[in-house]
């Protein structure tokens, strides 16, 4: 049994007649009567009594005939809101980036756009794991592009791609004109640090870079400030001393930024980026998202785009 046959039956008992069913439905008579035929085959009731000028309900049909409605009226509905939902799921998904990862994103949007023209991705900054976690517990966004920390309340993907720590210099510092520079390099210069639960990952990875060559950084605390905000680049800028961070341009020495952005050459000094979803998540079109974007993207190391500040 299938809607087809029910949608029949009704239509022959609301027109009283097989041909004029058939004319409603834009179909011929003999499927229309095969169809009815068939349902009552399965039924195992005979559902219409012929006569010269038509047919007419039995018993049994008069009786079936509101549960076909109401079985029509709820297939109907159903089909509705499944197109509702494949509006809503081709129209729109949200992204939220985390600092520097415009690039990344980009690159999957451009990949999902390939066979997904029709949907629309909105971006919302995301800076750190606190703005994507809050903006995926209020459903603000669908999937975050983001650094560790990751909290275990998500779904988590792969990792698709790895960015190198950066030294944020000023733009007179001896180092600031190399393509890299070593952690050996900065053992004399004066790293700035941030409260550490900003970036707790990083934090603590600078502390390892120094201590797998021996060394203790020299520290000045810069409690609310850090590499990704003007606060942060002025006291560099000012010669307080050097940030390490990621996903900040790279730039050659410039009077008017004040910085140098320079990649640090160590096999360990870099950060994991994945892409982070609510687990259990119901529309597909995220789940086809992420496999389509982790496609793009893994690979080989992503480098940051290198640009004049």
């Amino acid at each position: 049994m299938d809607f087809r046959h029910i949608r029949a039956f009704i239509a022959v008992a609301e027109a009283s007649s097989v041909t004029k069913a058939a004319e409603r439905l834009h179909i011929s008579q003999p499927p229309l009567t095969r169809q009815i035929q068939q349902l009552e085959q399965e039924l195992g009731l005979t559902l219409f009594l012929r006569h010269r000028h038509g047919v007419m309900l039995t018993d049994a049909g008069r009786r079936l005939l509101d549960k076909a409605r109401q079985w029509d009226l709820a297939a109907a509905e159903f089909a509705e809101s499944a197109g509702r939902l494949k509006a809503e799921e081709c129209g729109r998904l949200r992204v939220g980036i985390g600092w520097g990862l415009w690039d990344l994103v980009n690159l999957a949007r451009v990949e999902f756009a390939k066979d997904h023209p029709e949907t629309t991705i909105e971006a919302l900054d995301a800076y750190c794991h606190f703005d994507s976690d809050a903006l995926l517990r209020n459903h603000a966004i669908d999937v975050a592009f983001a650094r560790p920390p990751y909290d275990s309340e998500f779904q988590v993907s792969e990792v698709i791609a790895e960015e190198p720590i950066q030294a944020i210099l000023p733009a007179d510092h001896p180092l600031a004109g190399r393509p890299s520079v070593s952690i050996a390099d900065l053992a004399s210069t004066t790293v700035l640090l941030w409260d550490r639960h900003n970036a707790p990952v990083l934090y603590d990875q600078i502390f390892a870079l120094f201590k797998e060559e021996g060394l203790s950084p020299q520290t000045l605390p810069t409690p609310g400030a850090g590499p990704f905000n003007p606060a942060g680049i002025l006291l560099v800028a000012s010669g307080k001393g050097v940030y390490f961070g990621y996903g900040v341009p790279i730039s050659a020495p410039h009077p008017t930024s004040g910085v140098a952005v320079v990649p640090v050459a160590h096999p360990h000094a870099k950060v994991e980026v994945r892409m982070v979803t609510r687990k259990s998540e119901s529309q597909p079109l995220i789940e086809t998202f992420v496999d389509c974007a982790s496609r793009a993207l893994s690979g080989p190391v992503q480098e940051p785009v290198r640009r004049r500040a």
